[in-house]
């Protein structure tokens, strides 16, 4: 009997000798596993560009495509003629300007200033007389009534001012087109080879028709060195 108790005793030490193990083992927790590089979310580099508000990126795109249609107007293919008659035509003073004669333009400016001037001046005085006759011819008074202008007078004078008047609109497009071809002609003269290499030559020349045969004649030949 007291050999049972003994060994009851015993089984009963070992059995809460496991349970405590078993205890341990169980509040030990698993650890993470530790953070690789390759999963470090990837954070995306902003730019300069995307850093700015909307508003100022596009004013810099909007001077980025200035500067680029400037630069193939004024420097890209330079000198070309045909740009700088297209310029003069679409701006006085246009083709000037391309082909840098910034003398030339108070004289292109002046020349359209004086007769937009006229142009105006010949159409208020048209206007004033022709009003003038036909109040003459109603009998009614007029600013130059008391005068010694008559009917036949304020009708020739308006004549006069509208024939200047229409002179004055020819001008300007004469103007127009002068200035545009000359600076057509001078963007082609800035390609033209003056330099000391040009050489002059007189030689002699046979031309044969079929009517006098051959003759003879000269030549003039400039000859590059």
């Amino acid at each position: 009997m007291g050999k049972e108790i003994i060994a009851g005793v015993l089984v009963f030490f070992i059995w809460l000798g496991a349970a405590e193990c078993q205890n341990q083992d169980s509040l030990v927790q698993p650890q993470k596993p530790v953070l690789q590089q390759d999963t470090v979310p990837a954070v995306p580099i902003a730019t300069f560009s995307d850093s700015l508000p909307p508003t100022l990126a596009l004013q810099d795109s909007a001077q980025v495509k200035k500067r680029r249609f400037l630069y193939r107007v004024f420097k890209e293919d330079y000198p070309n003629p045909n740009k700088a008659l297209y310029l003069s035509l679409a701006f006085p003073g246009g083709g000037q300007i391309y082909n840098k004669r910034w003398w030339k333009l108070p004289f292109v400016w002046g020349g359209y200033i004086g007769l937009i001037y006229a142009v105006d001046f010949n159409t208020k005085n048209y206007k004033l007389l022709k009003d003038a006759y036909l109040a003459e011819l109603d009998g009614e008074t007029h600013p130059f009534s008391g005068t010694r202008l008559k009917a036949d007078d304020l009708r020739r004078l308006r004549d006069q001012y509208d024939k200047s008047k229409q002179l004055s609109y020819i001008g300007l497009v004469a103007l127009h087109l002068v200035q545009g071809a000359e600076a057509f002609v001078d963007c082609h003269l800035k390609t033209f080879d003056v330099s000391d290499d040009l050489s002059f030559r007189v030689k002699p020349s046979i031309q044969a028709t079929p009517m006098s045969g051959p003759t003879l004649g000269i030549g003039f030949a400039l000859v590059m060195k």
